[in-house]
């Protein structure tokens, strides 16, 4: 297996870059005659190497997998639509890459300079790969053809279903919300997000070992199997354990669970033990500071519902934007009263301390405008910087939440905290 960067050539534009990722190849110019430089450099590919594709002023734009030989083609004459001169094609399965030319990587990200060939090798696997690694971090932030990033409707619509699902009942749900969906890539989107998926490796550009409790986007799915039926379901460490992917030194990779410390094992068990308490709905003539105790202890054991609210904020705080996954909480806005309230749209991603203010009735959310509101004696704290301010809201519109829940939050939370003057 060898590397190369390869210029798409002109023009340098996304349309060009789309033409490449829709008739998945790599083409070549030149005199467009047997034997020339074009015939020579795609010939001279591998099936199994990777290329890197190019955009001049632009950057790295895209990385995959050449395919057989047998796949080269020199056209007589430009296929149909084409925007480039070039009739010498290869096909590349495109594992990675951006969209848009100018959400490329550049030069300075890829520390590479601009290729002076069409075809260059890269000697280093090592830079390679972190060139590969970059585009690939990028991709998974790409907006989608279809209005959202492919795997992101597929992680949603695993999460919306609630259950653990089959690919088939992913496959339905995300054509009925989008009927021009691709939906050939479903399975291998879903067992690259499965912590614990023997295969998963496979999928993965870069060999690189890393453990399902470090953050990486790509780790939001547990896989189950019983005899030819395999279910997906959100990943959640506290319950799934933590995974790991591991490459020896041929690239050969395995998946296996870490070993868990005695600390570990029993606050697993504990958490368990909580979800698992029925928990008595909250009267809503009860006292504040009783409701929040109640909430405090509930939100330690709701899980998968803290799984959804990371997803559907992309792990981000609505209120601050602080993105330190271990202090973000799920806050519910009607108080839980049961597995039917973990709704995305009867939550908030927010900080610890914003949620406790939240609770108290000290910060509230404006259901007309999506912005945040503070009782008028915090005036004079830090927190006032978020006074006004409008809240960040999810990708999905099904994710936003109910301005009838936030109209409820007020009326059920301290009236006199927001009928001062501010």
């Amino acid at each position: 297996m060898a590397y190369y960067i390869f210029n798409i050539g002109l023009p340098a534009t996304t349309e060009w870059w789309s033409q490449n990722l829709d008739r998945k190849v790599i083409t070549a110019g030149f005199e467009g005659q047997p034997g020339d430089r074009g015939d020579v450099i795609l010939n001279q590919l591998a099936a199994g190497d990777w290329v890197i594709a190019y955009v001049n002023r632009h950057g790295y734009v895209g990385a995959g997998i050449v395919l057989g030989d047998e796949t080269y083609q020199l056209h007589s004459e430009l296929p149909n639509g084409s925007l480039s001169d070039h009739l010498h094609e290869r096909s590349v399965d495109w594992r990675y890459f951006v969209e848009d030319v100018n959400a490329a990587i550049s030069i300075y990200e890829a520390d590479r300079q601009q290729p002076r060939q069409t075809k260059e090798s890269i000697d280093s696997k090592v830079h390679a790969e972190r060139i590969i690694g970059k585009i690939q971090a990028r991709s998974w932030g790409r907006q989608g053809r279809y209005g959202r990033v492919r795997w992101e409707l597929v992680r949603d619509a695993v999460f919306d279903l609630g259950r653990p699902v089959s690919v088939a009942e992913v496959r339905a749900l995300i054509r009925m919300r989008d009927p021009q969906f691709n939906s050939k890539n479903i399975r291998p989107d879903m067992e690259k997000m499965s912590v614990n998926s023997d295969i998963r490796a496979h999928y993965q550009g870069v060999k690189k070992g890393r453990r399902s409790d470090s953050g990486h986007p790509a780790d939001k799915l547990f896989k189950t199997s019983f005899g030819k039926n395999v279910r997906y379901e959100p990943y959640v460490p506290e319950v799934h354990g933590v995974w790991v992917l591991e490459y020896d030194s041929s690239g050969a990779g395995k998946v296996y669970e870490a070993p868990q410390t005695l600390i570990a094992h029993a606050a697993i068990l504990a958490r368990r033990e909580v979800d698992s308490i029925e928990v008595t709905p909250i009267d809503g003539e009860l006292d504040g500071r009783k409701r929040v105790l109640m909430q405090v202890a509930m939100r330690q054991g709701q899980f998968n519902f803290r799984s959804l609210m990371l997803a559907a904020y992309g792990e981000r705080c609505a209120v601050t934007g602080c993105s330190t996954v271990d202090v973000l909480e799920a806050a519910h806005i009607v108080p839980y009263r049961g597995i039917h309230t973990n709704r995305t749209d009867n939550g908030l991603l927010l900080r610890s301390d914003i949620h406790t203010l939240f609770d108290l009735g000290r910060l509230w959310i404006d259901p007309g405008t999506m912005t945040v509101r503070l009782a008028s004696d915090m005036r004079d704290t830090d927190y006032w910087q978020y006074e006004g301010i409008k809240i960040v809201l999810p990708k999905s519109r099904n994710d936003w939440p109910n301005p009838e829940h936030l109209a409820r939050h007020i009326h059920d939370s301290e009236p006199q905290s927001r009928r001062e003057d501010h």
